[in-house]
């Protein structure tokens, strides 16, 4: 009898032919005979032990499709062999096996037909097979997996006369993908003349079911591995299922999701081996979610305790139960990818200098997110012995997880973070448990928070850093994010703040800039000034024009023109010294907006070429638009430099100040305009924190501030400033009345008229002759 199940009042029990192995393996407990399996090497003797073993494990995507396994086979290559465990996971792709296979016992609990389902897994299978084998390997691939199938059909078949799904059987069906996969790398491998052999590690890894998970019964698991790994000539190296494992009577289960994973680490640990890689689609572990966070970094050093922090929080890449026969036995893990061999990954191992001394202090960043916060709140908790635990006595009893405790040290209020899916049944349980409590007024109310998520920093180096918290709470306030409940714990590795969850985003983007890129990175938008823009002509929509400037800008280059002084030349010097600068300075200036009075280009990505940028700035301008893309999130500074003479732009400034925005002008009419411009722009610069930079402003450019504020600082006293602080008055004036007493000085119309031809005058020559320029 393979199993025998009572459900309600059907009974059902199934036989089975002795000569096919799957059903007689479950039913006798012992392992499956392998018909025909591609691989039968078995010599010599040589135990796990005596060997320094490297274990690689390949992820579903890594095998894929047939380039995925001649990738890795390459990659198997140059790891050397003899002392290589491969670990493979099933095929992943779209659709994955695995999915596939679970996908086909729902069908046939529910009655459907399953054979489609069936026939994909064949066909994905069978196309990679061709592919990648000779024809003669190949076909004794296919055979085995067409056994396989027809056994997986056998058994859908029984379980669609029951309508359920019995957990050993998803248990067993689910574990195909990994033993084909397994073989095919094998013959794969075998095919190219590499000494390997095939292990399903149903035959030697034995596992009990915890309220925890999987747990390996090591000293079993290791006996049967020796008792293989005896049988295996020297200098053989080894291909295992991943995934699969068997309990403790020898029937079929697997480690649950993330079991490749696990198995790697598990077989790390009975091997020995001196280093385990995960093999996967990313090149390491990252400090943020790139899907959130462009900036997100490849973190090369990790210790264990950061990365289990970072897997709870959302890091994708490992699992914490992965790591913890590898923690156990003090095996590096290293996260590479199997598209970017060349790539240098991230390497987890234990607390060291490294990971404690890092520059950056935090490791990484994540979030829990679709959490729900819950609040017990009453002045009859403070000084209450017993609360807190019959609080979460009751959360234990409802199967409520919690995954963050904050309370106030006056012990009026208690708040915790869970499932957002379960706050109601926690709510409802507390209501129900302190009923008399909050009849009585002792406990005011329970309360739900909805829409929340978890923002998290991981790092060793947390611990005794002064200003730590300071920093990440300040990144947070100068987002204008309100926290809504913190914990942090005594070892200090972790800091975690619950916000709105229409924050998490900008949260994330906010603390990850300020603790991981340079200490001055700053996002830039150039508004461009008149002397910078040509009559617009040509394209549609556009902002382009023929180019008639003497600098060399392309046809088409629109708004420019030969005049172009400024702004085209501050934009040019910032894209071609960008390096120069972050390598000199550590200052990373991003030019991420231009913009003139009638179109801008907004770029997510620093610009590069100032031609480009010309050429692809064809959107209409917005102001507000452009303030709002140049103060971003993700990076920790933003700076508007306004190179224009315009005032309805000068009378943004106190508004770009408020809103975190440093500026920098050399547009007079901020200064030299309207008084409630100039009062706001002062007020501004007292009160906020936003830099204002108005020197070029001043006397024609002359650094006259940089030379004053010194004397000043040192004490001294300005009595009087002498001098023509103009350059277009000081070219008329000398014009009009010449040092050389044998020149003819010449007309005042006539001067005016060559400064203006020699780019000396503001825009408007009135400016100019009214002294605005000084008055700035």
């Amino acid at each position: 009898v393979v199993w025998g199940g009572c459900f309600g009042t059907t009974t059902l029990v199934c036989k089975y032919n002795p000569g096919r192995g799957a059903r007689r393996w479950i039913s006798e407990g012992q392992p499956s005979p392998q018909p025909r399996r591609v691989d039968r090497t078995m010599a010599s003797e040589q135990g796990a032990s005596s060997r320094k073993w490297r274990v690689h494990k390949f992820g579903g995507t890594s095998v894929a499709e047939a380039k995925c396994f001649q990738r890795v086979k390459s990659i198997i290559e140059s790891q050397g062999d003899g002392t290589l465990a491969i670990v493979c996971s099933a095929m992943g792709g779209k659709p994955k096996v695995t999915d596939l296979l679970l996908q086909s016992v729902e069908t046939a609990a529910r009655g459907d037909s399953f054979g489609a389902l069936l026939q994909a897994i064949r066909e994905k299978h069978v196309d990679c097979a061709e592919s990648i084998l000779a024809p003669d390997a190949a076909a004794d691939l296919i055979e085995v997996i067409d056994h396989d199938l027809s056994e997986i059909q056998d058994i859908l078949r029984a379980v669609s006369l029951m309508r359920f799904e019995f957990e050993p059987i998803r248990e067993l069906v689910s574990g195909y993908g990994e033993l084909w996969s397994t073989q095919m790398m094998v013959a794969l491998l075998k095919s190219y003349g590499m000494n390997v052999a095939f292990l399903d590690a149903r035959r030697v890894l034995r596992i009990e079911e915890l309220l925890t998970g999987p747990a390996v019964m090591w000293e079993e698991s290791e006996k049967l591995l020796d008792e293989f790994m005896s049988g295996l000539a020297p200098g053989t190296s080894i291909v295992i299922t991943g995934y699969v494992a068997s309990t403790k009577d020898g029937k079929a289960t697997t480690l649950k999701r993330d079991g490749s994973d696990f198995s790697a680490s598990i077989f790390g640990k009975l091997l020995k081996a001196s280093e385990i890689s995960i093999w996967t689609d990313v090149d390491g572990v990252l400090s943020a979610d790139p899907r959130r966070v462009p900036e997100a970094q490849v973190l090369s050093e990790l210790s264990y305790s950061e990365a289990v922090e970072l897997a709870y929080f959302g890091a994708k890449v490992i699992h914490p139960k992965t790591m913890l026969p590898a923690i156990d036995a003090h095996i590096p893990i290293f996260i590479r990818n199997t598209f970017n061999p060349e790539g240098g990954g991230t390497r987890i191992f234990e607390t060291n200098e490294r990971t404690v001394e890092r520059k950056s202090i935090i490791a990484g960043f994540s979030t829990v997110e679709n959490v729900a916060i819950v609040n017990v709140e009453g002045t009859g908790m403070i000084g209450v012995s017993g609360i807190t635990q019959q609080i979460f006595t009751v959360l234990n009893n409802t199967a409520v997880p919690v995954k963050m405790v904050a309370q106030c040290s006056s012990e009026h209020s208690i708040c915790f973070a869970v499932d957002a899916g379960d706050a109601a049944a926690a709510k409802r349980s507390l209501d129900e448990a302190f009923s008399r409590e909050i009849a009585q007024g002792h406990i005011h109310a329970v309360t739900i928070i909805e829409d929340m998520s978890i923002v998290a920093a991981v790092g060793d180096g947390m611990a005794h850093t002064h200003g730590v918290a300071g920093r990440f709470f300040n990144a947070l306030g100068n987002a204008r994010i309100n926290i809504v409940a913190i914990a942090q714990g005594c070892d200090e590795r972790n800091i975690s703040t619950v916000v709105s969850a229409q924050d998490t985003e900008r949260a994330l983007r906010a603390i990850h800039s300020s603790f991981l890129l340079s200490e001055i990175t700053v996002s830039v938008g150039i508004i461009f000034g008149d002397a910078d823009v040509a009559p617009v002509t040509g394209r549609a929509g556009g902002a382009l024009s023929t180019a008639r400037s003497s600098r060399g800008l392309p046809a088409g280059a629109g708004d420019f023109d030969a005049d172009s002084h400024i702004g085209m030349a501050l934009l040019t010097l910032l894209l071609e010294r960008r390096k120069w600068l972050q390598t000199r300075f550590e200052s990373d200036i991003r030019v991420r907006g231009i913009m003139t009075k009638s179109h801008m280009l907004l770029s997510d990505e620093p610009l590069k070429s100032p031609q480009q940028a010309m050429e692809a700035m064809a959107g209409a301008s917005d102001f507000e638009q452009f303030a709002d893309h140049i103060r971003t999130d993700q990076l920790p500074h933003s700076l508007i430099v306004d190179c224009s003479n315009d005032p309805a732009i000068a009378s943004r400034h106190a508004a770009w100040l408020r809103e975190g925005i440093h500026v920098v002008t050399a547009n007079i009419a901020a200064l030299a305009g309207s008084i409630d411009d100039y009062d706001q722009i002062r007020n501004e610069r007292k009160t906020g924190e936003s830099y204002y930079g108005f020197e070029t402003a001043i006397g024609g450019g002359v650094p006259v501030l940089s030379v004053l504020k010194p004397l000043l600082h040192g004490g001294d006293s300005i009595n009087y400033i002498e001098g023509c602080l103009s350059s277009t008055l000081s070219y008329i004036f000398g014009r009009l009345s010449p040092k050389d007493t044998g020149s003819t000085g010449v007309r005042f119309s006539e001067a005016l008229e060559e400064a203006r031809a020699q780019g000396l005058m503001e825009t408007d020559p009135m400016d100019d002759i009214l002294g605005k320029v000084l008055c700035a």
